[in-house]
């Protein structure tokens, strides 16, 4: 009787391994550059990104601000209304966040946009300018993620665009930034 139970519970345990393992193919897999997504690709590593990877990431970015400028679009002075918990002055302030943050968050967008447009089309005046469009973005983004997190823990917006541009940040510093300055300055000792 041990022997049957211990035997009947093999085959099924190799039948569920089976089954397991026969599903697990069935499971599309991805390799390590294609079918990844852009954050993980963004914080893959630490070394210069390429010009289609730049355009990637700028692409993303483009998307996920043009998502979050959308809620902020959506609130203004009766966003506050029946706040208790928000005061007249923190009213005042969080309506001039809201107003800075849109206005930097359409400079972004034009940046990221003119990064995706130049590099397709004139891609020598991209190399030129793209240390110069970098670092707007990257301005932009440090100037208002503090904005962002505001309107967050006040819960006005819910949106992961505030940790993502957290997270992407010193990347594009390190990533895209330093190693484009750092190129546009071995070019200006070498004239």
């Amino acid at each position: 009787m041990a022997r049957e139970k211990l035997l009947a519970g093999s085959i099924y345990c190799a039948w569920l391994i089976s089954i397991f393992m026969g599903s697990a193919e069935a499971i599309p897999q991805f390799n390590s550059g294609g079918g990844r997504s852009t954050l993980s690709n963004l914080l893959d590593s630490w070394k210069p990104y390429t010009v289609e990877e730049e355009i990637k990431i700028a692409g993303y970015l483009r998307r996920k601000t043009q998502s979050y400028l959308q809620l902020v679009e959506g609130l203004g002075p009766w966003s506050f209304e029946n706040r208790p918990d928000i005061d007249e002055e923190s009213a005042v302030l969080l309506d001039l966040k809201i107003n800075d943050l849109k206005v930097s968050l359409k400079e972004m967008i034009a940046t990221l946009k003119l990064i995706e447009r130049l590099s397709k089309q004139r891609p020598g005046d991209y190399a030129k300018s793209a240390p110069l469009l970098w670092l707007t973005v990257v301005k932009d983004i440090s100037t208002e993620k503090g904005n962002a997190r505001d309107l967050d823990r006040v819960e006005l917006v819910k949106s992961n665009w505030a940790n993502i541009v957290d997270i992407a940040l010193p990347r594009l510093f390190s990533r895209i930034l330093e190693s484009r300055l750092t190129e546009l300055l071995r070019e200006e000792v070498k004239e």
